[in-house]
């Protein structure tokens, strides 16, 4: 047993075993966990996209779109006017009818008995779906299904279906369990397939949807509709209006129903079912291509790499035409880990242990160094290091690290520097991790007066990250170190610590991954707070603020998400999402009698998208509110001018009579700059300032110039963050036109909102 211990240790001090392994690994991982599923989506749209073609035809959707919802006059379909239209599409010829709508619901009226009957008369011929519970089981389980009286008379078919990370495709089950037993998957019992409840499938996106046959419902109930377009055809009735909020995007297809998606399921299906032999195949192709050159001592080179890359890549779209799919970027990960650990390697044994460029001991030395040390590891990241030794047109690299160490060792005189690029490492004797940061700090002030070179001053900044975790050996902390000084850079703070039980970063990726998803189950929602007309004390508005309540870590702050969206380029999405909601909204509380205008608030971000205001406008238009019922609160952006592109945003946001209001006034640049060169009818005052102001005489005093300064440019005055009755007293008195806060109410959903006013209302004219 000895011996062969002694083997394997000896076999994995081989740099190029532990090249093959550590491929391997990456690939298996990569297979396993599924991680590189957004790139595998990637992969197949864009394979998809070369192999578009049109639909067989062979499947009709019936959309109760936009235009029948107006017509009929109506926010939701009846019983009575799917009974009326079922019979017309039977009485044309079509061969089955699929609600894609669960109807689990039952009103007791003619309409609903119309219905019942058509279903008793048409036993076989008609389905009805199911769909997941917002408090049931999660998973591949259809906790709402049709009504009992309707499910007595016809099948049930499951409308789930699994979204990919960053919506980048979908996947659907041949079937799901629900509270009635095993139910078929719409896509497959329009096929006639079966399959087990853990089985899903990827469709054939490469289907034109535009080219799947459509006719709008109200046609087909009030007998419009060609019946040639039904004839003999399985039929599916999809809601498809913006109020129901039916809308996925569909791979490189734009947004659509989710109609289409079981159409185009279906229609694959119908045509064979697809073999999915996943990662394995690539992945053992590229496996004996790593051990055949990189263990046999040759190195894998990025020209054989760009070969295997291009047979991954060509093989799958010939095999997706023969239905069969492989899974590719478990094997594209393996072969670029052995890539670039091999050209590693080479440089490494090339380079040997000192740095050719300045002459101090290589970090690759440090790499070496298994052993643990009660010292704390020191990285020092020299900003633009490269463009500074590139300006010089001889070899001034060694001089400027002499410099640089020469400063080091001023009070560190006994540590050892590495070097490697624009970064340097050593172990230093300070102890203490607060005496190191004020050492840190001093070196910084001394390097930024500057070295010189040659007869010339050069300019030097650095960052630094630390490493002091002392159980773990050298080896592994020099690249936890050198990350933390490049996150002192990307954050611009001198020093960064490293440590390992930080997990926020790694929760805040996978947010980003779950916010798309979030937005589409409902559990990001939208909040309102209601603004009180201070004069006659009624609700004249409400502001819209989104809200996510995560299924296991509760409520998330909006500013972790909003800024996670932003980061990321997600907040349009958001917003769309929030403007669509405070539309919908304000129609409401107009029909309720209630006239409000609605404020929503816009990322500074946006206001760099050309896209802005047809996205709002659009938004209205389907809703119907006017523009000016709609007011947008402008956070913070960079200072503005009247040439900016930013002023020239507002401008049009104003020109298509949209109203804008100035955020948390008298905070960063929202000041009077704002004042003199934003278009904006109405100025926010900053919450901060508000609920100080009873206790300091400052906040006081500055409250009140705000609203004398905005009155005097006539702009309206919101007071945010109002929560008692002395700071209405003293606002009132200051003549302020609206306030927002605790006191009036905080912020609720939509329904409580309702209920808030209409008993403000009932205490008043009581």
């Amino acid at each position: 047993m000895a011996d062969l211990f002694a083997r394997l240790a000896k076999i994995w001090k081989s740099p190029r075993f532990r090249i093959v392994f550590w491929a391997a690994f990456t690939g298996v991982l990569f297979g396993v966990t599924e991680v590189g599923l957004p790139l595998e989506d990637i992969a197949v749209n864009g394979r998809t996209m070369l192999r578009s073609h049109p639909s067989d035809g062979q499947i009709v959707i019936v959309l109760q779109d936009e235009r029948t919802l107006q017509e009929l006059g109506t926010y939701d379909i009846t019983r009575g006017q799917d009974a009326t239209t079922v019979r017309n599409l039977f009485a044309s010829g079509a061969k089955r009818v699929f609600f894609d709508r669960t109807l689990a619901y039952i009103n007791e009226d003619k309409g609903t008995n119309a219905f019942i009957d058509t279903l008793k008369a048409n036993q076989g011929r008609i389905f009805l779906g199911a769909l997941p519970s917002s408090d049931g089981a999660h998973g591949n389980y259809a906790g709402m299904v049709p009504a009992a009286a309707f499910r007595a008379n016809v099948d049930v078919v499951s409308l789930l279906a699994l979204n990919h990370p960053f919506n980048l495709s979908m996947s659907l089950p041949f079937a799901s369990d629900s509270p009635i037993g095993k139910i078929p998957g719409l896509a497959a019992r329009i096929a006639g397939v079966s399959g087990s409840i853990d089985r899903v499938f990827r469709p054939d996106y490469s289907i034109d949807h535009t080219t799947i046959p459509t006719v709008s419902y109200v046609d087909v109930m009030k007998g419009r509709a060609d019946p040639r377009i039904v004839r003999g055809k399985d039929v599916i009735i999809a809601p498809s209006a913006d109020v129901y909020h039916d809308i996925h995007p569909l791979p490189t297809q734009g947004y659509t129903p989710g109609a289409f998606f079981h159409a185009i399921a279906a229609e694959t299906l119908k045509h064979g079912v697809p073999l999915e032999l996943g990662w394995l195949p690539a992945f053992l192709l590229v496996l004996v291509v790593i051990i055949t050159g990189v263990g046999r001592g040759r190195s894998l080179d990025v020209y054989r790499f760009t070969g295997l890359v291009a047979i991954l890549v060509a093989a799958p779209l010939a095999l997706d035409g023969l239905r069969i799919q492989i899974d590719i970027v478990p094997a594209i990960a393996m072969a670029a880990v052995a890539v670039f650990r091999m050209r590693h390697l080479d440089k490494v044994e090339v380079a040997g242990e000192t740095n050719a460029g300045s002459g101090l001991p290589s970090v690759q030395v440090l790499r070496k160094y298994d052993a643990v040390s009660s010292r704390i590891l020191v990285a020092l990241k020299i900003r633009n290091y490269s463009a500074i030794i590139g300006s010089f047109a001889g070899e001034v690299e060694a001089q400027i690290a002499h410099e640089i160490v020469r400063r080091i060792r001023i009070s560190d005189s006994q540590v050892v520097v590495y070097h490697e690029g624009g970064m340097f490492l050593w172990l230093s004797t300070i102890r203490s991790t607060f005496d190191l940061f004020e050492n840190l700090e001093g070196l910084h002030r001394i390097v930024q007066n500057g070295i010189q070179v040659g007869g010339l001053d050069i300019d030097l900044s650095f960052n630094c990250g630390i490493d002091s975790e002392f159980d773990r050996p050298v080896s592994s902390r020099v690249a936890s170190a050198m990350q933390s000084a490049e996150e002192a850079v990307r954050n611009d703070e001198l020093v960064y610590k490293y440590d390992s039980h930080k997990h926020e970063a790694r929760w805040e990726i996978s947010l980003l991954t779950q916010l798309d998803r979030a937005i589409d189950n409902g559990e990001v929602w939208v909040a309102y707070q209601p603004k009180l007309d201070v004069a006659s004390n009624r609700v004249t508005g409400a502001e819209a603020l989104v809200r996510w309540t995560h299924p296991e870590r509760g409520p998330i702050s909006p500013d972790k998400f909003i800024r996670i969206a932003e980061e990321f380029h997600r907040i349009e999405r958001i917003t769309r999402f929030v403007v669509n909601d405070a539309v919908r909204a304000a129609v409401e509380l107009r029909r309720q009698g209630l006239e409000l205008s609605m404020s929503v608030n816009i990322s500074a971000q946006l206001l760099r998208n050309p896209g802005l205001p047809g996205m709002i406008l659009e938004i209205l238009a389907v809703h119907g509110l006017e523009p000016e019922k709609l007011t947008l609160e402008i956070t913070e952006t960079d200072r503005l001018d009247r040439s900016s592109r930013t002023f020239q945003m507002l401008q049009k946001l104003v020109q298509a009579g949209l109203r804008l209001s100035i955020d948390d006034f008298g905070t960063g640049n929202a000041t009077i700059d704002y004042l003199r060169y934003l278009p904006a009818t109405e100025v926010k005052i900053d919450k901060v300032f508000v609920q100080a102001m009873e206790a300091n005489k400052e906040d006081l005093l500055l409250v009140q110039s705000i609203v004398e300064m905005a009155h005097s440019q006539d702009r309206t005055v919101v007071a945010e963050g109002v929560e008692t009755l002395a700071a209405l007293e003293i606002l009132k008195g200051m003549n302020c036109d609206t306030i927002q806060g605790y006191y009036v109410c905080r912020p609720v959903p939509f329904r409580d909102l309702l209920a808030e006013i209409k008993e403000r209302e009932a205490r008043r004219t009581g």
